[in-house]
């Protein structure tokens, strides 16, 4: 049986902060030691790695903030969620002639959806949109000058406003002053309870549509990244490296 004097010291949560704080102010009190101000995103995935947390997070916590992701709009803060999804990424070399209509055939297939595609140059865009506008999604695959860059973005913005207008509107407008004002004022006699009674119920009709939203905007940046990876998967797929110039292609090697 293992002595427990034996055994390594368990740290909890508050004494974590503390230790990494600390080992912090001592990396910069050292004169001699590297400066800890920068650090490459690789730098950042081995320290997450070492810490227990997925390397894969480390990126996409480094592209929402490259892109901006993480400051809110006064919107967004309202609503309780972002209001535009992105993801987003560039890879070294191009997408071949053929390979911007299987990337369509995935996208399609993914998303069950019939989109329109179009292509311009060497920017192949998709589009959809449900018949109500409550959701738009929008994919574009940029390929040139040896890079290809893969976007996808749903915009939730129609589907915000049609949610929070018609929970709050509807049912906290509608029930609150409806009740409000027949019990309030016809029953009890009560103004307070007229103007009281429909404020409470609008607020609460608030909370629960941030809370639906929240739920909803979980599920839909679910399959994004879902979506993402098979389309990436299949641009990766047809991706090739550039080809030289005649003029700048290396001599060939003769025998002898």
């Amino acid at each position: 049986m293992t002595d427990p004097k034996h055994l390594p010291r368990l740290y909890g949560e508050k004494e974590i902060g503390k230790i990494l704080k600390r080992a912090t102010e001592l990396q910069h009190e050292e004169p001699s030691a590297p400066s800890a101000d920068r650090m490459t995103l690789q730098e950042l995935q081995d320290i997450a790695l070492e810490a227990g947390i997925n390397p894969a997070l480390v990126r996409r916590a480094a592209q929402e903030i490259d892109t901006g992701a993480i400051e809110m709009s006064t919107w967004e803060k309202v609503v309780g969620d972002e209001l535009l999804l992105v993801r987003e990424i560039t890879l070294p070399g191009e997408v071949r002639a053929e390979g911007f209509e299987r990337v369509v055939e995935v996208i399609q297939r993914e998303t069950r959806e019939h989109g329109q595609p179009s292509l311009l140059g060497r920017t192949m865009t998709w589009r959809a949109e449900n018949p109500n506008k409550t959701r738009t999604i929008q994919i574009t695959v940029h390929s040139r000058d040896g890079e290809t860059s893969l976007r996808l973005e749903e915009n939730l913005s129609q589907f915000a406003g049609a949610l929070f207008g018609g929970v709050i509107g509807g049912f906290g407008g509608g029930v609150g002053l409806g009740v409000g004002l027949g019990v309030g004022l016809e029953v009890l006699g009560s103004a307070l309870f007229a103007t009281l009674f429909p404020m409470g119920v609008v607020g609460l009709s608030y909370i629960g549509a941030r809370q639906i939203y929240r739920a909803v905007t979980k599920g839909r940046r679910r399959a994004m990244e879902r979506l993402f990876e098979h389309v990436l998967a299949e641009v990766q797929a047809c991706l090739v490296e550039k080809e030289l110039p005649s003029g700048d292609r290396p001599p060939e090697l003769t025998a002898g």
